[in-house]
């Protein structure tokens, strides 16, 4: 009896030591992977949080927060922005892609260009006239400036307004003191770190931005850490 009883309570023990191996093993796989400027690898793009933001598993392991190079989609709250959303998960949600990494953003983000189905990201998007070419950052992108003239002529996505507003100046917009719109948020409205999480990667810039909604006390990136799930 008691031999079987020790029996029993090994097996469990063992399968309770599997289980945790296995998590642990998922939480790691979860991290942002270290790359460098320079870098180019092979993944496939999981989560796709806006027009210009997702995250990328790469081949060889881990995964990387993604923001394009040289391009800035509208905001979710703008017009156009949940098109721009859409168009970039059926470009790349889900599909194999090769990023080239430009440069580390101030958040630890990497500042990349992706290509998918042998096209560029970043030049699908502004050519749909669903993003913008971000000239102050990307200077040399003669390429972004053709696609973006095209786009404004042929009143595409976002040309077809009179005077749509760059996504830049309407983040300046919205996070100044006394912002009373829906963006307006603390830790309190959310009910876990990852939830909050992706809306502080949605309403931040490695480029122009910061902190808006001031989520990210420490300034490590990580937003709400003490919220369920951070």
């Amino acid at each position: 009896m008691h031999n079987a009883l020790r029996r029993s309570a090994g097996i469990f023990l063992g399968a309770l030591l599997l289980a945790f191996a296995a998590t642990s093993a998922s939480g790691q796989a979860r991290e942002d992977a270290p790359v460098d400027p320079g870098q180019t690898f092979t993944g496939r793009a999981l989560e796709v949080t806006d027009g210009d933001t997702f995250g990328v598993r790469r081949s060889a392991g881990g995964e990387v927060t993604i923001r394009l190079h040289g391009v800035d989609a509208p905001e979710s709250s703008q017009s156009h922005g949940t098109a721009a959303t859409r168009a970039a998960r059926r470009y790349v949600g889900g599909k194999d892609v090769r990023v080239a990494v430009e440069e580390i953003g101030r958040y630890g983000r990497a500042v990349a260009r992706v290509e998918a189905e042998g096209g560029d990201l970043g030049a699908m998007l502004i050519g749909d006239g669903l993003a913008w070419h971000y000239r102050e950052y990307a200077p040399n992108e003669t390429e972004y400036r053709r696609l973006q003239r095209q786009a404004r002529n042929e009143g595409r996505g976002l040309w077809s307004q009179a005077s749509p507003i760059p996504p830049w100046e309407w983040r300046d917009r919205t996070s100044g003191p006394g912002e009373t719109s829906v963006e307006d948020r603390d830790c309190s409205g959310f009910d876990t770190q990852p939830e909050a999480q992706r809306f502080f990667e949605r309403h931040r810039s490695d480029s122009s931005g910061g902190d808006p909604h001031n989520l990210d006390g420490d300034g490590d990136g990580e937003a709400c850490e003490s919220l369920p799930g951070g």
